[in-house]
């Protein structure tokens, strides 16, 4: 049974494993049903178990627990489910939704701020996860070697766009990603 960090990554596994690449570069997926207690998410003595249309996925108390305690959205460590240009793929589809939404904010009542920082910080967090697949070291490499893309959709993102997990592009959607949201928190003043 697959074990997700958290269960925002067990989210993202279902919307990734349930996808459809388009004809443009990126997916489209039917989103997985919302968690509900007793139905779809079981407790258990130290995990959860996820019941989701791709299967059953465990997630763990004490993982989710340090997860929200330190803010990292998917979880501690590197992830086992979702490969690096995966991450990188979800980064590109937050940045790509998040666009419009900044580009319409005009700080009006009634307008949901918070979906757009959330956006930046989702799309900055996913290129960090593929970024943890990196070599480290000065000789570490500049791209994400294969052996950390392990699945076909990954494969595929990655023939569409060679470049996708290099450390510069990376490097490069990282600051594009914090430099916008900075810049939305500046033109926008504090929340």
């Amino acid at each position: 049974m697959p074990i997700a960090r958290t269960l925002a990554e067990a989210e993202i596994y279902v919307a990734l494993e349930t996808a459809q690449a388009g004809p443009e570069p990126g997916l489209t997926s039917v989103p997985a049903p919302d968690f509900e207690l007793g139905e779809n998410i079981i407790e258990g003595p130290d995990a959860w178990t996820y019941l989701s249309p791709i299967g059953e996925i465990t997630i763990p108390y004490s993982s989710q627990r340090s997860a929200t305690r330190l803010g990292a959205h998917w979880g501690l460590g590197k992830s086992q489910l979702v490969d690096a240009a995966e991450w990188a793929v979800v980064a590109h589809l937050y940045a790509d939704r998040t666009i419009a939404a900044d580009l319409a904010y005009d700080g009006q009542p009634g307008q949901e701020r918070h979906y757009v920082e959330l956006g930046w910080e989702l799309a900055a967090e996913a290129i960090r996860e593929a970024m943890k697949s990196l070599p480290e070291g000065d000789n570490g490499g500049d791209t994400v070697p294969d052996s950390e893309i392990w699945t076909s959709f990954g494969a595929d993102a990655k023939a569409r766009d060679p470049y996708l997990v290099s450390r510069a592009r990376l490097e490069d959607d990282l600051e594009y990603y914090t430099g916008t949201l900075a810049d939305f928190r500046a033109l926008h003043g504090p929340a």
